[in-house]
């Protein structure tokens, strides 16, 4: 098979729960010498690609190659060759973002150079002078841009977005309502690093899902 015959195929999110499974059958490797246990683990991440994947033959054919590794060394190796075929996040410039947040006269910037557009499944940057959180994530082929006030204080808690358990805090954001003068609030407490959140997410349906349900009126 010509592997680069294969165009690009999976998500951020798909890449991340790829390295997810990957990484429970080095535990299992490195926990225990017994076949069955491993042979086991091996069967609940073949599942659980099986159902959250879907691939076609030469896809699939490429993700099995998880299944031949034995250790750290050959994981990262794998996980490097399936580089090429992550759809990365939307590219999105320093004019992008201005127009997506075009009332923001101040709107501090993140370092776009420092990003890998294939790790991340969500754009978010701070700016600690307002404590405001800015989010951009791409759904329907469109940018969306959201904002909202991040609290100072963590706690230790389950992230709205990544579903995980982590350092969060309470994200609230200010939606105007049908009625003029009114506003709806919501507030959510989200993972505080929002690097380590993009790592956490493995099914964007549910992210798209928390979005939505942030922007309702």
């Amino acid at each position: 098979m010509e592997n680069q015959t294969i165009q690009p195929f999976l998500t951020v999110a798909n890449y991340h729960l790829l390295e997810q499974q990957l990484n429970k059958i080095l535990h299992a490797l490195t926990t225990t010498k017994d076949k069955n246990v491993i042979l086991a683990v091996r069967g609940l991440v073949d599942t659980e690609i099986t159902t959250k994947l879907e691939l076609s033959a030469e896809e699939l054919k490429l993700i099995e190659q998880l299944f031949a590794v034995t250790d750290r060394a050959q994981g990262d190796a794998f996980l490097e060759q399936l580089k090429p075929y992550v759809i990365p996040f939307k590219p999105v410039t320093a004019s992008t973002l201005k127009a997506l947040f075009k009332k923001e006269k101040k709107l501090k910037l993140p370092n776009l150079e420092e990003l890998d557009f294939q790790q991340i499944c969500y754009l978010a940057w701070d700016d600690p002078g307002t404590h405001r959180k800015y989010v951009v994530l791409e759904q329907n082929g469109q940018l969306k841009g959201i904002k909202g006030i991040f609290a100072n204080n963590t706690v230790r808690g389950i992230c709205a977005i990544c579903n995980r358990h982590s350092d969060v805090g309470l994200f609230t954001t200010s939606i105007k309502g049908q009625v003029v003068g009114t506003f709806t609030n919501h507030s959510n407490y989200i993972c505080a690093d929002s690097k380590t959140c993009n790592e956490h997410v493995t099914d964007m349906d549910r992210t798209h899902e928390f979005f939505e349900r942030i922007t309702q009126k």
